[in-house]
């Protein structure tokens, strides 16, 4: 990899939701493996604890995990950090967090977004690549029962939302009609994430973040996200990538950088009974970054990895094609232009 580049400019590449469950970590990234590595910059959200330690959670009704043995999947596709805020990490308790901590720090593979206590939960990732300082930041808004650091508390690095319903129509005229959804990040939360970004931001040239957001199974973007999204950038972060949906959703444009609402599962080993062959469509996204930011970004459809390792897709055939399109559609309303060109999907600003 190349880790040094005289003229402060480095690549990066990002991906969807990875919680591994399977057998053997051999060959689990298959071709994206090399992508992954010959970037300056590689990250993802790490879905779910790698542990054998601890109990399930009381009433969690969906539930994740993995054997540590599986770090070496990360490893092998060279994975510069990962963020943990998420709603599976705790799914088996504070034993397993603390077993997936210990298990990354021996793979060297540093993290953010989780911790034993709410500081160390907001900790940012600091690296130096291609002659540049890049922080990352990880946050989740789906927050199961006990799954929120705390000051003296084990979990996740939370930013709250709070959600509304309002009727569209008159109940006595339209009973049972659908409602207004709006929903808001709780104010003291996004406060604490604007300091963090402003903090990293003296000390970094590039400050990335992490938000786990969103509805499950739905490609829409709700209030939140913008909210939180676009208050990111404000504070100062270069981009904003977030998960959790399982599906596709837009790639927004904001003061010309971009928050990927989803990009979809790169690898999810364990099945729910809920998901559909939209579960299975995925993209990578890269670029260049330099002091001033990102540029040159590019998508690269995928087919997420199920028990096996996620492929790459053509951008002009099949389902790769379909993946090109549909983010076209989604994102096209948010100020996004998505094309194919010499075989390659740019993503950029209309305009």
């Amino acid at each position: 990899m190349n880790k040094k580049n005289p003229e402060n400019t480095a690549s990066f590449l990002t991906g969807g939701d990875i919680a591994p469950d399977r057998a053997s970590a051999k060959g689990m990234f298959g071709q994206l493996g090399k992508l992954l590595r010959d970037a300056d910059f590689s990250f993802a959200n790490l879905e779910n604890a790698l542990s054998t330690r601890g109990e399930l959670m009381k009433g969690k009704a969906t539930k994740h995990r993995g054997h540590p043995s599986l770090v070496a999947g990360l490893v092998d596709a060279g994975f510069d950090t990962v963020g943990i805020a998420n709603n599976h990490l705790l799914d088996y308790g504070v034993l397993s967090l603390e077993e997936t901590m210990l298990t990354l720090r021996r793979a060297a593979i540093p993290f953010t977004g989780a911790g034993m206590e709410l500081e160390e939960a907001r900790a940012p990732v600091v690296l130096e690549r291609g002659g540049l300082r890049v922080g990352l930041l990880a946050y989740s808004s789906v927050l199961p029962q006990g799954h929120a650091a705390g000051p003296d508390e084990p979990g996740v690095n939370p930013l709250r939302v709070r959600t509304s319903y309002t009727p569209l129509r008159n109940l006595d005229e339209y009973p049972a009609s659908e409602p207004v959804i709006h929903s808001w990040a709780v104010a003291e939360d996004l406060a604490r994430m604007k300091e963090d970004i402003v903090r990293l931001k003296e000390q970094v040239d590039l400050v990335f973040v992490y938000q786990h957001w969103g509805a499950s199974m739905r490609h829409e973007v709700h209030e939140h996200q913008r909210e939180i999204g676009q208050a990111a950038i404000d504070a100062g972060a270069c981009a904003v990538f977030g998960g959790h949906q399982h599906v596709l959703s837009a790639i927004e444009f904001y003061d010309g950088r971009p928050i990927v609402h989803c990009s979809g599962n790169l690898i999810f080993d364990e099945v729910e009974p809920f998901f559909t062959d939209a579960t299975l469509q995925t993209f990578l996204l890269g670029g260049r970054m330099d002091k001033d930011g990102l540029s040159d970004l590019h998508l690269i459809p995928c087919y997420c990895g199920v028990g096996g390792a996620p492929r790459l897709l053509s951008p002009k055939r099949g389902e790769g094609r379909v993946i090109v399109e549909m983010m076209q559609r989604f994102s096209a309303p948010y100020g996004t232009e998505i094309a194919v060109r010499d075989g390659e999907v740019s993503v950029s600003p209309l305009g």
